[in-house]
């Protein structure tokens, strides 16, 4: 630090991935910095303890992804961890770090109360020791998670179902469901794994779904090729998880800066016709075919809108996690799908079903805005309910003159930084989910800029409100189906217009000079190493140890249909449509999301979260 007077008393409040990487940063950037952790350990829904998440968790991106960008994972191969694994990835993380000293662990914060000044009051109270303590401190980084208080049961379901009610948050493992009947109410990624592993051991277990969802294997590519594919034996058989190279794995093909090159249209059109070839396929899995049955379902049917045909699997939350639909293909568990059902006793009747339960294909009586008429009714002994979290800030008491920060994600500048707070008193840390990719990352980013700018080296724009609302309109329109998940974000544009603010977006080399970097800027994972090329808090010695373990020759590339499907049309969307966009509107914000217009006119990238078309990208071979 150049003076003493930029050095800021932070306060972060949870010690799980997010409130982790804000430690580090804040002491990076030489603040005074305190993380309060109400557990014992660090690592959140990651930590070693084992109610923390369920048994048999494995991660919906690659532990390179998930690696932080300074801090490499220990393996060589590129593979999906075990919740174990990424815990004990961050002990390491922390002890290099040296972090541990400055948690202060079995703690609870019981107020916050901010001053005119800005300035905060923080009270805590130790669990252990059952002493309170005042902390007086410049900017408070509330890193609590999205996944600290679950949704209420509904009023219907509790008051008329007589079995039993258990919320996901609770779920260890299948034990006790043996022999059981069980409805799940969800279609995320933990609702796919723990409706699987009931199922192994109760009499029967169905998933029910209000409308058709979008799913997409880890192992992208090899649901073409391989007949025998089933994604949870790929995870688990070592011989299988661990010889996969770069292109195989999801990450690749949604984010890699070749597919985000690409218009959102051809992006969503090869999906659409992929899923179409996949459907009735001869030579694939049966859960192959189910996963594009439920994606076309959900977007491409009869009356759909245009917008939402377009986008594909760019509509919607996706769920990473494939293997319901192979277990739904051999019929050991059933997914239903209905807008509505109703509850009474041990009964259940779904009402208008979508989807037929057999065969995963959409009722051709049930299309946009037509009920099937269609009922079905089965009795459960337990409900399982995947229905997510809710925020809770009642500790928070902002200065009447900030106002209140409100709960909406999307109503923060970049989904971190309330616009009445453009001081940096207060951010939220952990709140942007990337439709792929990983909250550690986005978190990482945020923290990285946050640390610059109560170092007086960064500032947030003036007309940070007109922007966040901006933003936040073009997210909602964008992600038309899952509205309510307000913390999702696109991580190719999020990441790439974080890192124009804090000065460390990466460059392609020139090709001549560098030939294999710039076929991994172009076509590898936009991995969290890149953001450690240049600008502040640059490690590019890290960048080539990631690097290094994935040698073009052996990334899997030139063998894969993907990879010459895509590469055409991505140079022609570089080269010819985004100048001439350019060109015909030279003074328009090139950003955002206004209709379908803009799923033609300019690349992916440069849809959400002000990730704007600029002269340079046009110029260079840059994003």
């Amino acid at each position: 630090m150049d003076s003493s007077k930029n050095k800021k008393k932070v306060l972060i409040v949870g010690s799980g991935p997010s409130g982790l990487v804000s430690l580090k940063e804040m002491l990076e950037a030489g603040h005074e910095a305190i993380c309060i952790e109400k557990t014992g350990v660090i690592g959140g829904v990651f930590s070693t303890i084992a109610e923390s998440a369920y048994d048999g968790l494995y991660l919906t991106i690659s532990n390179v992804f998930m690696a932080y960008s300074d801090f490499p994972c220990e393996e060589s191969n590129i593979r999906y961890s075990k919740k174990e694994e990424y815990a004990q990835y961050l002990l390491n993380y922390a002890k290099h770090f040296d972090l541990n000293k400055k948690v202060q662990f079995e703690t609870m914060v019981e107020s916050a109360e901010q001053g005119a000044d800005g300035k905060w009051t923080i009270k805590t109270c130790s669990q252990k020791e059952g002493s309170r303590t005042i902390e007086k401190i410049d900017s408070l980084i509330v890193a609590t998670g999205s996944n600290q208080t679950p949704k209420k049961t509904p009023e219907e379901i509790a008051q008329k179902f007589k079995g039993k009610l258990l919320h996901s948050s609770l779920y260890q493992n299948a034990e006790s469901f043996k022999d059981e009947r069980v409805l799940i109410i969800g279609t995320g990624e933990s609702a796919s794994d723990i409706a699987c592993e009931i199922a192994s051991v109760a009499k029967e277990v169905a998933v029910w779904a209000r409308r058709p969802f979008i799913v997409a294997p880890r192992f992208g590519p090899l649901v073409h090729t391989r007949p025998d594919y089933d994604e949870f034996r790929w995870l688990t058989d070592k011989n299988l998880s661990e010889n996969n190279p770069v292109a195989h794995f999801l990450e690749t093909i949604t984010t890699s800066r070749s597919m985000n090159a690409l218009s959102a249209f051809f992006y969503g059109m090869v999906r659409q016709f992929g899923w179409k070839f996949l459907e009735n396929a001869k030579g694939v899995s049966p859960g192959t075919k189910y996963i594009a049955r439920y994606s076309l379902a959900c977007t491409s049917y009869k009356g759909v809108p245009r917008d939402i045909y377009y986008k594909a699997d760019q509509a919607a939350w996706v769920t990473k996690n494939s293997r319901f639909a192979d277990m739904a293909a051999a019929h050991k568990l059933q997914v239903i799908c209905a807008p509505t059902a109703e509850f009474d006793d041990s009964t259940v009747t779904f009402r208008n079903l979508i989807l037929d339960p057999e065969s995963a294909v959409r009722l051709e009586s049930s299309y946009y805005n037509k009920l099937s008429g269609i009922d079905l009714k089965r009795d459960f002994d337990t409900i399982v309910l995947c229905t997510g979290y809710t925020n809770s800030f009642d500790w928070l008491h902002p200065h009447e003159s900030y106002g209140s920060p409100g709960d909406c994600p999307r109503m923060w500048y970049k989904h971190c930084w309330p616009p009445a707070f453009i001081d940096g008193s207060l951010a939220f840390i952990g709140w942007a989910r990337p439709h792929q990719g990983g909250i550690p990352q986005t978190a990482e980013l945020c923290a990285r800029f946050h640390a610059l700018l109560l170092s007086g080296q960064r500032t947030l724009p003036s007309n940070i409100k007109q922007l966040t609302e901006a933003e936040a309109q073009s997210e909602n329109d964008f992600y038309a189906l899952s509205q309510n998940l307000t913390s999702l974000v696109d991580w190719p544009a999020y990441s790439v217009s974080l890192a124009r603010m804090i000065g460390c977006e990466p460059y392609a080399p020139w090709f001549v000079f560098s030939p294999k970097t710039w076929f991994k800027f172009w076509f590898y994972p936009m991995w969290p190493c890149w953001y450690r090329l240049r600008g502040p808090g640059a490690k590019p010695h890290v960048f080539k140890v990631v690097m290094d373990r994935f040698p073009v020759l052996k990334s899997g590339f030139f063998l894969d249909a993907n990879f010459l499907i895509f590469t055409i049309p991505a140079i022609i969307q570089k080269c010819v449509i985004n100048p001439l966009s350019y060109l015909l509107s030279p003074f328009k914000f090139k950003t955002g999301y206004s209709g379908i217009v803009s799923l033609f006119d300019r690349a992916k990238i440069n849809i959400l979260h002000g990730c704007q078309l600029r002269l340079q990208n046009i110029c260079t071979w840059n994003v």
